[in-house]
């Protein structure tokens, strides 16, 4: 216990600490403002403007082409159904909006569900693909899911609100930025012990320290990203909510490669336990190369090239992704082996897939395995290493 209570105010009173904190919420918080900025463009109603504006086009062909005096019966007629069709549907766009905007969502979603059946109707009518097909089905199954729990729709993806903008800067924002600061601050906690080369540390008996030295550090870790994690999460809550914890979040079902819904609050507690045997990893695995290379800067580099680089390369390297589920790296995006996002090539600008390519066995329950014998193997090598040291300094 005072080992723990003098790393902690180490860390607490470390200039660092705070700088880099308050750097990752100033880089994430940019993301919150273009969202504040964009918080009162709506897709659907946007799409129901476009959608009356060449409704209005049809309704002024249509009745110019009533004024022609050379039409017979069965062309006027058809023309005028089609009128009354574009009409009937230039109605329903406006109710859309109307429903929209004073909040009357039932309303809205029976208007949307039905635009959405008949775009599947239309889908299958033309032989669309089958990814275009179970994407609008699922869509349908989402919107069907709102109506019953009475949900108004959320933009998730550009949410000003805490719950929906956590998990989007956990796809791929807020883990390398708070791995790269935790390997700063783990860096110099273990190093801060040097005497001619040798890490005073390894002096110790090292059965009983080095298991309280890596839990002190996992703490440290994971508490510094779960810091940053609440501040982003209570911060746009305090002024735009945290949103509905019931609302479908899109995941992928990798194994049947389709679009699946899965309610917010399904989603934190999974992500948030990836991330702690994460932290358990790094932490294990900074102490191995600081104990080796005994110098801050070669730690430093090897460390980010190692940790960070392997985390990010197979978000960006398609081949990388292939192997992916055997690299304790691939799991430190907790949030993407739980939705199934993983590797999704939408998501990635340098992915060049042509169609939806999943990867299933980049999972939850496998990152859970990896990274505890990953964590096993780094601790029995951090032994090996104390003991060696210790070994060593004897000899001399």
């Amino acid at each position: 216990m005072p080992y723990f209570k003098l790393q902690i105010k180490q860390v607490l009173k470390s200039k660092f600490t705070w700088i880099s904190l308050l750097a990752i919420l100033l880089g994430c918080f940019y993301f919150w403002i273009k969202n504040y900025n964009s918080r009162y463009i709506n897709p659907r109603i946007i799409e129901a403007k476009e959608n009356i504006a060449l409704e209005e086009k049809n309704v002024r062909y249509y009745q110019k082409q009533l004024q022609k005096a050379n039409l017979t019966k069965t062309t006027r007629r058809k023309i005028e159904l089609d009128l009354a069709e574009n009409k009937s549907s230039m109605k329903e766009f406006k109710t859309l909006i109307k429903a929209i905007q004073t909040n009357k969502w039932h309303k809205a979603y029976q208007i949307i569900i039905k635009q959405e059946k008949y775009n599947l109707a239309d889908a299958k009518r033309n032989n669309a693909s089958k990814d275009n097909i179970l994407a609008i089905e699922s869509n349908i199954q989402k919107l069907q899911y709102l109506k019953r729990n009475n949900l108004p729709e959320e933009n998730e993806h550009y949410s000003v609100k805490g719950g929906f903008f956590i998990l989007e800067m956990m796809q791929e924002v807020l883990p390398p930025l708070a791995v790269l600061a935790v390997i700063f601050i783990l860096i110099k906690l273990y190093s801060s012990g040097f005497y001619e080369r040798m890490r005073l540390a390894n002096l110790l008996p090292q059965k009983n320290h080095l298991l309280i030295e890596f839990g002190t550090s996992s703490l440290i870790g994971f508490g510094y990203f779960l810091a940053a994690f609440l501040l982003l999460f209570i911060i746009p809550s305090i002024f735009f909510g945290t949103g509905n914890f019931k609302y479908p979040m899109m995941g992928i079902d990798a194994v049947a490669k389709r679009n699946i819904f899965i309610p917010m609050y399904q989603l934190f507690c999974p992500t948030l336990i990836l991330e702690l045997f994460s932290f358990m990893f790094i932490a294990n695995a900074v102490l191995l190369f600081v104990q080796v290379f005994k110098n801050r800067l070669l730690v430093l580099f090897i460390s980010a090239l190692i940790l960070v680089g392997g985390m990010v390369l197979p978000q960006y390297v398609v081949a990388a992704r292939n192997f992916a589920q055997f690299i304790p790296m691939s799991y430190f995006f907790s949030l993407q082996p739980v939705d199934g996002m993983f590797g999704i090539s939408n998501a990635y600008v340098f992915a060049d897939e042509t169609k939806l390519v999943t990867y299933p066995q980049v999972n939850f329950t496998n990152g859970m395995l990896v990274l505890a014998l990953g964590i096993i193997i780094l601790l029995f090598l951090n032994y090996l290493t104390a003991r060696k040291a210790q070994k060593g300094r004897k000899t001399r």
